[in-house]
């Protein structure tokens, strides 16, 4: 035994330590918020507080690149920052990267300083933020970038809340990105094909969870993805395929990388955990854009994600409340798409990927950690357990087998109508803390609101 002199702030001792090479015992020591020491376990390393790991995984604390917190503007009922970050830190997210998608849209500085003035008060976790690919002044990007947006969000698909880019426009946008450093994350569905089916089948009476399924077919994905792949080889862009819900894109997303396209995929614990059955008998709680698929694509998802053809994991976080699904009756085509989830992040991956099928407690920590966190710039300070990094970790209990209740959510929809409501999960965190500071302990939030900070990107 030997005993490390200098008094830390937290020590972490005891556990299971789930570093990029592969998990040892051993200790951590966090020093002014960044980790101070990676020790062997029979180390003594004096600290003004030591947390007991033993029996527990220590993760690096997850970085989410796809949430939804809907501030500024009304959406702030649904979510806001302080109730998404309570869910990030019991999810074990420490960082938290969040859509453009509030009003005013971030696509002016001014946008991404009112977004970071309303963050900043209420964030429980750290965050960074999207931009929203300008459609009417490309010359915005630069200032955006100069701020400190992490990337560039557009929508091939028709979204009410986003401008739509020409292919003309956005041909000349991903011209203008390559100069920046920067990279365009894409919603990656063709509208033409998704608006006319749903409108014919909404016109014939086609109602229900398959029937949204049905609207937006594999096809509808596959020719973005093949579009956007044709379009980076002949600008030279950066691209991201966000919430990739197709495995029928697998090949064209090979092809793309073999003719030297830079491009990076993520997709979501909801693809990788329900299908279709989940989506028939959940509805319109249920849906999201792309939609949830059928068994054998999502085998076909785990199958890329095993052989690191995906990337990354994000939760797409997106809640609503029950009215507004409630509302509309059970017609499908009313209700706005979206799911919660970045609450049950670390867990579920705990479940259906380090329990169910076997995936190395170091590549989960890759997916949703260490691959985010540098592709979005924040590798200088997030995404592992490393000696100068910010001391950001999640413990969990491996074991622990416990059954998802939405009415005890730390966040603000405390809804049994979702479809996680019941399902028993392996796997719980137990303890969150952000840059040496405990946010998450035993099923409540410890931090205040405004202990977050913006993380800018260092590309």
């Amino acid at each position: 035994m030997s005993l490390h002199t200098e008094l830390m702030d937290v020590a972490i001792t005891g556990g299971t330590l789930v570093l990029e090479s592969g998990c040892i015992e051993g200790n951590i020591a966090i020093k002014e918020g960044r980790i101070a020491a990676i020790t062997a376990p029979d180390v003594v390393l004096p600290a003004s507080e030591t947390i007991d790991a033993r029996n527990l995984m220590v993760f690096p604390g997850v970085v989410d690149p796809h949430v939804h917190f809907k501030e500024p503007g009304p959406g702030h009922i649904r979510e806001d920052f302080h109730s998404g970050t309570c869910q990030a830190a019991a999810g074990g997210v420490t960082t938290t990267v969040e859509m453009p998608l509030s009003i005013p849209l971030v696509t002016t500085r001014d946008a991404f300083l009112l977004k970071h003035e309303v963050a900043g008060s209420k964030v429980v976790t750290d965050y960074a933020l999207w931009g929203l690919l300008p459609a009417d002044d490309l010359d915005r990007i630069e200032e955006l970038v100069d701020i400190g947006c992490v990337a560039f969000k557009t929508f091939l698909s028709t979204d009410p809340d986003a401008p739509k880019l020409t292919d003309y426009k956005l041909l000349e946008a991903m011209k203008v990105m390559k100069r920046f450093n920067r990279f365009i994350g894409f919603h990656a569905e063709n509208p033409a094909i998704i608006d006319a089916t749903a409108e014919a089948m909404e016109k014939a009476g086609i109602n229900g969870g398959l029937a949204h399924l049905q609207s937006r077919p594999d096809i509808a994905e596959m020719e973005a993805i093949s579009r956007i792949a044709l379009f980076a080889e002949e600008t030279g862009c950066d691209v991201h395929i966000c919430h990739l819900s197709s495995g029928r894109a697998r090949d064209l997303i090979r092809h793309a990388r073999s003719r030297g396209v830079s491009m990076t995929v993520e997709t979501l614990p909801s693809y990788l955990v329900l299908d279709d059955s989940d989506l028939d008998r959940w509805g319109v709680f249920a849906k999201c854009n792309p939609p949830i698929r059928s068994r054998e694509n999502q085998a076909m998802l785990w199958d890329m994600l095993i052989k690191g053809e995906i990337n990354m994991l994000g939760s797409d976080h997106c809640p609503y409340t029950d009215d507004d699904r409630l509302k509309h009756n059970g017609n499908i085509w009313a209700v706005p798409p979206g799911l919660p989830g970045i609450e049950l992040m670390l867990p579920l991956m705990l479940d259906a990927g380090l329990h169910q099928r076997g995936l190395r407690p170091e590549v989960l920590a890759r997916l949703m950690s260490s691959a985010p966190a540098r592709r979005f710039g924040l590798g200088h300070r997030k995404g592992a357990l490393q000696v100068g990094l910010d001391a950001d970790i999640a413990l969990a209990d491996p074991d622990h087998v416990w059954t998802y209740d939405g009415t005890r959510s730390v966040g603000k929809q405390k809804s049994a109508l979702t479809p996680w409501e019941g399902r028993e999960i392996r796997g719980l965190v137990v303890r969150t803390l952000v840059r040496g500071r405990t946010v998450f302990c035993d099923g409540e939030v410890t931090a205040e609101p405004g202990s977050g900070q913006l993380i800018k990107p260092v590309f």
